[in-house]
């Protein structure tokens, strides 16, 4: 085949760009199109096959050969002295003319990597090769002959690797540049992968293999093992990203983007506060999912050290929001009781250091820390708060949303806040929507706020050394009061449960209503309660389905169980007028039973929407039993139906004319997923038309599809796509529209339809099912048969008395009994302060956390293990027990014990309990002794508070007990000791308190029982005799020195003076001697 002359031009153009062997740098082997217009576009030009030795020996055909550059033989010739650049310029006007400014800037764009010589080389083979460009510049103005070379291939930019970047490493780099300090799963195919430092955190937390592939480390999982994986990351304190396709194959390959990778989009954020999981999950921490807070200070101008806190916590999986403002200390004891909870707080970017104690983690290393800190850069003002709120709010004013919001009530409630709470609302609804969860912050109504006042404060130390939530052994729930007190039947009543518990009431009238309420339980007999009962049984996570619900991440196979539970709920009782028909004493009670039917009208009216078969398989085009409510799903359904007649009737013709041999034919033939396929015997020898596709082949047989039936197939399943997946086509001859969702569209409005509507009234019918599920729970407490419960009595009075009390863990952890105790504190003739000593292992410490967990338990509502108990209401109960070291904060043991006792000292008022256990003993024994009397003195004589001081110092005991006769007293456990012939003693406790103060801990007699070896043993108890011997015979000699000098200035004394100091002498003599008179 002879070439065109425009060919032939771009042959020699070709060559003549060739790179010389002198000349390092390369050029692109491609042709410059000298005609290209400004509005045309650059074609790719494919590179000729080259042969021998010379770069392009292609273009020596049909008489070229002189136009060859032969870099061999370079041609002599004279050095060019006017300036390479303007001779270039002048060779452009000669060629294009008035375009050739618009040309060269095109043509050399693509040339960068040009260094200046190789361009004047360029400049001085023009001027040497004059035939060359007469000929170029030869052709038609018209366009005939113009030649239009692909652009100069420019370099691919490379990775880390060395390897070109791919497309969906373009893609991976933009998403990680636009989402940084986020964790991406990208959904790659059938899996979703991890790339670069996302795959080695993937590699180590959740132990897969990740490799290297091209220019990333990738990791990757099955889409089915997402949700699983998922909260693996977020319960380690990642923040995760969701990247999705956006883009299905079907309608790609009819859209403008089909030779481009797939789009990929962030689609869901997630933080473990933020996530809101599935109705059958598994709360991550417990029984409670982690809820989210934000907290702002500011110092007070008066104080610098203390300073005025406000926040707002929220729990996107159950929709409870609580916020609180109050002045707090340097040590932020306050703000430690209400944030402890809370996992995810929310801070300014400057943060002092007591919040830095109370929030240790570093966010940047999640794994190792407690809480997931996010800081904002800058603390909004009022106005722009006020701003942000009125616009989050005012906008759903403009959707079918709840008679608050249309009113203005919420705004109104806004309005009340204090400047700096509604800074910190402001900060938490930015920061929420960015994971569309913000909607749980809609409805006011359900807001709660925390106070002490109505609380009682339990700090996270006294959380821990009373075992409240935890055991301290394998740190499970089992062993906890928790354990005790939660019988509950759903996961919205046992979340609830666990608040009631770790926030006792000091309202005496709110509890006295709720333990009326738990024992007309116990002693009712009613058939609403037995009906209550049988509700509660087997009811699905309400108040996280009714979360989803609102963030629209409900699906329908979570409808379909929901729906039914709320409609057993709705119907279990006959609606009422007033509470009081309900019929019980109890208000609790009665609002109950008053509030569950306000359900039916709601829930009837969406069950008449939705067709529930259809909700349990998941199809959303299928759900509505009205069909017109959605018009555009119908729409869809019909361009469906029409390609299937349309494939039927080709199919029909296809047997009618298409084949007139008799031959072995099956039209239509379905097989391994393949349809609408046409089935030959190959010995029959039809001529095949050449439209025709083949599917699959065996030795006998083939099977093809006609090419009118492929097209129809695909047009079919871009309807389908678009009717579940969500993209709207009008009709496939026009172009592709805006993806707009379909069935997904309507099933969001639905949701959207339920939480406007109807949220107030199944939040209200969820929280009174949550209530009375605790009520029930808290009844069967005081119903068990093994063991003697009683209800508590509340008094005005600040005193606490318990009559044969008993521990309620342990005695139903134990097989033998508990040994009942009783202890009065602030009652008439008895002290408020008691000093306990006795033997180690006597059980002292069972006692006091006794004492506390019974105070605790009648404050929650609960029936008690006790005979009788009296009890004024304690505003908290802190305590200082056990030793441990804190090296996260650089706190030794020591530093410990004294940081507690410091905010126990400072946080204690007359209506506290506190409990203080062998204070002192991390240091010297003398410093220990006088830190322990000075604390003691202080919450004797300043705070007057209850106080159960347990001690191994007798001295101090003695000192205080008769320092303070009247508020204090010294009590030990009781103990029986028998000496053996060796010198040893057998020591038999009776776990009973006695009044009275013991001298020995018996800790020789404990490392005989811990099994130390026994010459040991007799070691130290000889040297613990000696030691004591020592120590009493220092004390009378000091004593006795005092005594001779009080004698002596008493020579010149008044004989009623005189009188006094000899009954002092006396007291200190007999003081003196007291220990052998114990």
């Amino acid at each position: 085949m002879s070439q065109t002359p425009e060919l032939k031009y771009q042959q020699r153009l070709s060559s003549y760009f060739s790179p010389s062997p002198k000349k390092p740098v390369k050029r692109p082997s491609t042709v410059v199109d000298l005609t290209l217009d400004d509005s045309d576009e650059e074609r790719p030009f494919k590179k000729q096959k080259r042969r021998g030795e010379s770069p392009s020996a292609s273009s020596s055909q049909n008489g070229a050969e002189r136009w060859r550059f032969d870099p061999s033989a370079p041609a002599r010739v004279e050095k060019n002295t006017t300036n390479p650049f303007s001779a270039r310029e002048a060779l452009k006007n000669k060629l294009l003319g008035e375009r050739a400014s618009s040309f060269f800037k095109r043509a050399y764009s693509n040339l960068d990597d040009l260094d200046s010589e190789s361009v004047g080389n360029v400049n001085e083979n023009r001027d040497n090769e004059p035939e060359f460009w007469e000929i170029a510049g030869s052709s038609s103005s018209k366009g005939k002959g113009k030649q239009k070379p692909a652009r100069t291939k420019k370099a691919e930019e490379l990775g880390p690797r060395g390897e070109p970047w791919t497309p969906l490493e373009k893609q991976v780099l933009q998403l990680k540049h636009d989402n940084p300090g986020t964790l991406l799963m990208i959904e790659v195919g059938y899996k979703y992968k991890f790339f670069d430092e996302d795959a080695k955190v993937a590699a180590k937390v959740l132990g897969m293999a990740a490799f290297l592939d091209r220019n990333f480390i990738v990791a990757s999982i099955p889409v089915d093992r997402r949700d699983i994986h998922l909260r693996n990351l977020l319960s380690r304190g990642y923040r995760v990203g969701i990247v999705n396709q956006v883009e299905t194959a079907a309608l790609k390959k009819v859209s403008e983007s089909r030779n481009q990778p797939f789009e990929r989009k962030l689609v869901h954020l997630y933080t473990s506060a933020t996530y809101v999981d599935a109705m059958d999950s598994v709360d991550m921490s417990g029984s409670s999912p982690p809820p989210f807070l934000c907290i702002i200070e500011e110092k007070q101008k008066n104080n610098e050290n203390d300073v005025s806190i406000a926040l707002i916590s929220i729990c996107p999986s159950t929709g409870d929001v609580v916020y609180d403002e109050f002045e707090d200390s340097l040590m932020r004891l306050e703000l430690e009781v209400d944030a402890t909870p809370y996992v995810s707080p929310l801070v300014p970017s400057t943060r002092s250091l007591a919040m830095s104690l109370i929030f240790p983690s570093n966010p940047s290393l999640p794994e190792g820390g407690q809480f997931r800190i996010e800081r904002f850069s800058k603390l909004m003002t009022f106005d722009e708060a006020f701003k942000i709120l009125t616009s989050f709010y005012m906008e759903k004013r403009h959707t079918p949303v709840s008679e608050n919001l249309k009113t203005g009530n919420i705004m109104a409630s806004i309005t009340a806040f204090s400047p700096r709470l509604t800074v910190a609302l402001a900060h938490i609804v930015k920061h929420l929507m960015n994971y569309n969860v913000a909607d749980a912050l809609l409805e006011t109504k359900f807001f709660v706020k925390f106070s002490h006042r109505s609380h009682m404060i339990l700090a996270t130390n006294t959380l821990r050394n009373l075992e409240v939530f935890e055991n301290e052994t394998d740190h499970s729930v089992h062993g906890s009061l928790l354990w005790v007190l939660d019988h509950t039947k759903t996961k919205f009543g046992a979340r609830l449960m666990r608040n009631w518990v770790g926030h006792p009431l000091t309202d005496r009238v709110a509890l006295q209503e709720r333990v009326d309420a738990v024992e007309e339980i116990i002693n009712s007999s009613s058939e609403k309660l037995v009906t209550l009962r049988l509700v509660l049984k087997n009811l699905p996570d309400l108040a996280r389905g009714l979360c989803r619900i609102q963030y629209g991440q409900c699906i329908p196979r979570e409808l379909a169980t929901l729906l039914p539970a709320f409609k057993k709920v709705a119907h279990a009782f006959e609606p009422l007028m007033t509470h009081s028909e309900a019929g019980f004493k109890s208000p609790l009670l009665n609002s109950i039973i008053f509030t569950l039917p306000t359900l039916r009208n709601s829930i009837d009216e969406i069950l008449q929407t939705i067709s529930l078969k259809h909700a349990v398989d998941g199809q959303k085009d299928e759900l509505w039993i009205d069909t017109d409510k959605y018009p555009q799903i119908n729409e869809t359904k019909m361009g469906l139906l029409a390609v299937e007649l349309e494939l039927q009737e080709l199919l029909s013709s296809g047997r009618k004319s298409a084949f007139v041999v008799p031959t072995p034919l099956k039209l239509p033939f379905f097989i391994a997923g393949e349809e609408y396929l046409v089935e030959v015997e190959k010995s029959a020898g039809i001529d095949i038309p050449a439209s025709w596709r083949l599917i699959s082949a065996t030795k006998t047989k083939a099977r093809y599809r006609p090419a009118d039936v492929q097209s129809k197939l695909e047009e079919r399943l871009r309807w389908q796509e678009t009717l579940d997946a969500g993209a709207s086509i009008s009709t496939f001859s026009s172009p592709l529209k805006l993806p707009q969702i379909e069935a997904n569209s309507a099933y969001s409005s639905f949701l959207d339809e339920i939480s406007q509507n109807h949220y107030e009234t199944l939040r209200s019918a969820v929280n009174k099912l949550a209530e009375a599920d605790c009520l029930i729970s808290l009844a069967q407490v005081g119903l068990q048969p093994s063991t003697s419960y009683v209800r508590p009595e509340f008094t005005d009075k600040d005193e606490l008395e318990i009559v044969d009390g008993r521990h309620p863990m342990i005695e139903l952890i134990r097989s033998d009994p508990f040994i009942p105790n009783t202890i009065r504190i602030g009652t008439l003739g008895e002290s408020r302060s008691k000093i306990i000593t006795g033997p180690n292992m006597g059980g002292k410490s069972s006692i006091v956390r006794m004492v506390a967990l019974i105070a605790i338990m009648a404050q929650i509502g609960s029936y008690v293990p006790a005979t009788s108990v009296k009890i004024g209401m304690l505003d908290c109960i802190l305590t200082r027990m056990g030793a441990w070291d804190d090296l996260a904060r650089g706190r030794s043991t020591f530093m410990v014990e004294m940081s507690e006792t410091s905010e126990i000292l400072y946080s204690a008022s007359e209506k506290s309990l506190v409990i203080l256990d062998e204070l002192g003993r991390g240091t010297s024994t003398f410093d220990g002794m006088a830190i322990a009397s000075a604390v003691l003195q202080q919450l004797v004589r300043e705070t007057s508070c209850k106080t159960l001081f347990i001690t191994h110092y007798p001295l101090v005991a003695a000192e205080i007990e008769k320092q303070f006769p009247g508020d204090v007293q010294n009590m030990h456990m009781g103990y029986t000791a028998e000496g053996r012939v060796d010198g040893t003693r057998d020591i038999t406790f009776l776990y009973h308190l006695t009044q009275g103060i013991t001298s020995d801990s018996f800790g020789v007699e404990c490392g005989r029982l811990a099994g130390l070896p026994e010459d040991i043993l007799r070691a130290a108890s000889q040297k613990s005799s000696m030691m004591q011997t020592l120590v009493q015979q220092r004390i009378a000699r000091n004593r006795a020195r005092n005594i001779v000098k009080l004698i002596a200035k008493m020579k010149d004394t008044p004989v009623p003076e005189l009188l006094h100091k000899m009954a002092r002498l006396a007291d200190s003599l007999l003081y003196t001697y007291s220990e052998e008179i114990i």
